[in-house]
């Protein structure tokens, strides 16, 4: 072992490896998803962003710190569209042909609430710039 290297600089550098390749998974679901949203591309955005608050929450004493808060609103965001989406497909798939036009409306309310959640989300995108520390 270098001298100058102690295990701490290695593992702050791991570390910051780390980060950094999350930072760069984030930015690929995040061009994805502005340049096509879909329910699959919502998927990836949302794992991303998590598992990189995550990573930063994990190894907060070993990185520089750097602001979560776009990514933290960006989750909340997320979490609405995909609600949205799994209560419209759950009830698709519950109901009978019989009870199709009574859930019609509500089907449609919860498809409205998805869409103004996923116009909110590439807002919100526009900001998030995240950089490794």
């Amino acid at each position: 072992m270098v001298i100058d290297e102690m295990p701490d600089d290695r593992i702050a550098e791991w570390a910051l490896g780390l980060v950094k390749a999350d930072v760069h998974a984030f930015k690929r679901a995040r061009t994805r998803f502005l340049r096509q949203p879909s329910a699959k591309r919502l998927h990836d955005l949302r794992t991303s962003a998590r598992r990189l608050r995550a990573l930063h929450d994990d190894l907060r004493e070993a990185i520089p710190p750097f602001s979560l808060k776009r990514l933290r609103q960006l989750i909340d965001l997320t979490g609405e569209a995909r609600d949205a989406a799994v209560m419209r497909e759950a009830l698709r798939d519950a109901i009978d042909v019989r009870e199709r036009h009574a859930a019609r409306g509500l089907l449609r309310t919860l498809r409205r609430r998805e869409r103004i959640a996923l116009k909110r989300i590439a807002r919100t995108l526009e900001h998030v710039r995240l950089s490794p520390p």
